[in-house]
């Protein structure tokens, strides 16, 4: 396929600076591709069925939409805080194809690029101009290119329908028959060939999805537990706690609470 377009979505940058979140793990999927950096302390990050890989002081992970992740936050002993920033950034190729599904990007980026993508995270960070902004993030998919490689496997697309059917529709019900429909297969069939891709039972995905878009509410909202709970299809609030706790290892409000703190 020849790429004669590509256009940003969406983009959204945050930050974390804590110095009470030692051997904090969250268990996520996130819709969009994040690029994270440690600015003080470190994480263990497992993506998928690949490997942990630990990672601190100035480097970078790359998490493409949709994955598995798995992140385990550790402070810096000597100055008892951690630091982090990311970027949550959506973009398509000739209107119609992620941009994160068209490449395999390194978990961890190599260290030939750090000095690059650092100097476009501090102009990211730092500029109040959107045009400037928008630009850097450019050069920030610009740098991912160069450290990932490109990949265009058919085999994938059925499933890419599938998580683009779960990012756009997750917030009423879905059932497993749904998302065997959107690629014209039995349920029978569905199942194995979703887990096999995903790691999880459709289901289990779903939540884990929903789970991962909470988070984002609780930190960047004053919503009610019962709303975030509503706004992410999940009817019951008390659900949404259990299924929080397991995730996060602590309840909605008290990871609201940290992170405020």
């Amino acid at each position: 396929m020849k790429i004669h377009r590509l256009d940003i979505e969406y983009f959204a940058l945050d930050m974390l600076e804590s110095d009470n979140c030692e051997n904090l793990t969250h268990k996520k999927v996130l819709p969009y591709l994040s690029v994270v950096q440690v600015l003080e302390g470190g994480y263990d990050i497992t993506v998928g069925d690949q490997p942990q890989q630990h990672i601190q002081n100035g480097g970078f992970f790359i998490t493409s939409s949709g994955m598995q992740q798995e992140i385990t936050h550790h402070m810096n002993p000597d100055s008892g805080r951690m630091r982090a920033r990311w970027l949550f950034l959506d973009a398509v190729f000739n209107k119609t194809l992620r941009f994160d599904s068209c490449y395999d990007f390194p978990v961890v980026l190599p260290e030939e690029y750090r000095e690059i993508l650092h100097a476009a995270f501090e102009k990211l960070f730092s500029s109040d101009s959107l045009f400037q902004k928008y630009s850097c993030c450019y050069t920030v998919m610009d740098i991912l290119t160069k450290a990932g490689k490109r990949t265009m496997n058919p085999v994938n697309e059925p499933m890419l329908r599938v998580f683009e059917f779960i990012r756009q529709n997750y917030r009423r019900p879905i059932k497993i028959s749904d998302l065997a429909n959107e690629v014209n297969m039995s349920e029978s069939n569905f199942y194995p060939v979703f887990k096999k891709y995903f790691g999880l039972p459709p289901l289990s995905y779903i939540n884990k999805f929903r789970i991962s878009a909470a988070e984002e509410m609780l930190k960047n909202t004053n919503h009610t537990i019962k709303e975030i709970a509503a706004s992410v299809g999940i009817d019951d609030p008390v659900y949404l706690n259990k299924l929080f706790h397991k995730n996060y290892r602590i309840s909605p409000k008290e990871y609201r609470n940290k992170y405020k703190s």
